[in-house]
């Protein structure tokens, strides 16, 4: 399985505790939220997902929201996803959660865009800097591909995360049965020095997948020993420098600005959650459409840059005022560097829904989470039948030659 690599934001102490506010409250202007919110469109009815570590759900900034954990136990070795302490994977999926539907209140005073969307935690637990966690299927996919297909089975319209590791290869068919059912999914793309080994393979990499990229109030990207990191897999850049988090390690009263393309991920997630309660009909690769086309504040045609900024900053505004409903039910984002899902594992999630990829498994129920390496016991059950059928008819002629043989011996031994 990946080694699974954080994506936190990194969190940088403020000077002031009303920096990381003053912040959110400008891009919150930007986007026109408050326009959006009097509108009656506050992502209502919109059942978003959310796959990071840890959440405390009994903060205020919670209070009055549609939040639930899921008691889907991700992993194979249970994990606690919800903790009352105030630990870095608490701190970041608590964070994560209250950009879709914070009320304000609480440490960080963070206000989510779509607040009345109906959120659900999936949590892996808490990070210990150790591999990914097994997960508790018996499917060949990540625990990752194992919290979207239960968040997608859940009803789950929207799916973010702000975790990443490696993307899986067989995590392809959950990915595509995702997508078939009109799920749009976004993921954060690393940050500089993230210790991915390849910027390439991560979530954000795989195809139908919207990667979300940090920028600063300017459009500047995060910097990567001086150079702007430039990732290919961006889809759009949203909001993520110096926004305020909910607590700080061991304090949930407190803040501090956070810096990451963990806050862009939420962002753009739930501005596809506002884009849904509009247009319920839309599908999310008709959503996805609508949200590359209308970047950087103008509705039109967009071709993916090199630079980084994919097709550019996600726009609230007019992603509201564009109607999806003129896109085809086809994902945009098919040329991505992990290659996978296929079309062609679209096209079959479309008509059968999820198919696993193919997994030989030990005919020995003790061992089995060993693969068999091609072994497969049924083409050799018929011969050993023949064999046990050759010994009784070679057991059965032996005794017959046998008693053949004592009763010529006995003939030989009468007197006549």
């Amino acid at each position: 399985m990946a080694i699974v690599t954080a994506l936190p934001a990194a969190a940088v102490p403020s000077t002031a505790q009303a920096a990381g506010e003053d912040t959110l409250g400008r891009w919150w202007a930007q986007y026109g939220v408050d326009t959006a919110h009097a509108a009656g469109i506050t992502g209502a009815g919109v059942k978003v997902a959310v796959i990071d570590e840890q959440i405390n759900p009994d903060l205020p900034v919670f209070a009055g929201r549609d939040l639930k954990v899921s008691t889907t136990q991700l992993c194979k070795v249970p994990t606690n996803p919800v903790s009352n302490d105030a630990t870095k994977s608490s701190l970041h999926g608590t964070a994560m959660a209250a950009l879709i539907i914070g009320n304000g209140t609480g440490g960080g005073s963070v206000r989510g865009i779509a607040p009345d969307a109906d959120v659900t935690f999936y949590g892996y637990g808490p990070d210990d800097g150790g591999p990914i966690c097994d997960p508790n299927t018996t499917d060949d996919i990540s625990v990752f591909g194992y919290a979207v297909k239960t968040a997608v089975d859940d009803g789950a319209k929207i799916i973010t995360t702000s975790v990443g590791a490696t993307a899986y290869a067989n995590d392809g068919p959950v990915i595509a049965y995702a997508l078939a059912r009109g799920v749009a999914i976004v993921a954060a793309t690393p940050n500089p020095s993230q210790g991915l080994v390849d910027y390439k393979k991560g979530y954000d990499a795989m195809n139908g997948v919207v990667g979300a990229t940090a920028i600063d109030e300017k459009g500047n990207l995060q910097s990567d020993e001086g150079q702007p990191l430039a990732l290919p897999q961006t889809t759009v850049v949203a909001a993520g420098f110096d926004l305020p988090s909910v607590g700080v390690l061991g304090d949930w009263n407190g803040t501090a600005a956070r810096t990451g393309s963990s806050n862009s991920a939420p962002i753009v997630a739930a501005m596809l959650a506002l884009a849904a309660q509009k247009y319920p009909e839309a599908t999310g690769n008709q959503l996805v459409h609508s949200l590359i086309a209308t970047t950087n504040g103008e509705v039109k045609e967009r071709v993916q840059s090199s630079d980084g900024y994919g097709y550019g900053a996600a726009w609230l505004p007019t992603l509201l005022e564009n109607d999806p409903s003129s896109y085809p039910d086809e994902t945009p984002l098919m040329e991505k560097a992990a290659g996978f899902p296929t079309a062609e594992q679209i096209s079959t999630a479309r008509t059968d829904g999820f198919v696993p990829a193919t997994r030989g498994r030990s005919f020995d129920k003790t061992l089995d989470d060993v693969p068999q390496q091609g072994f497969d016991i049924s083409s050799v059950v018929p011969w050993i039948v023949v064999g046990i059928v050759a010994l009784v008819l070679f057991a059965a002629a032996v005794t017959i030659a046998v008693i053949v043989l004592q009763r010529r011996k006995d003939k030989k031994g009468v007197v006549s």
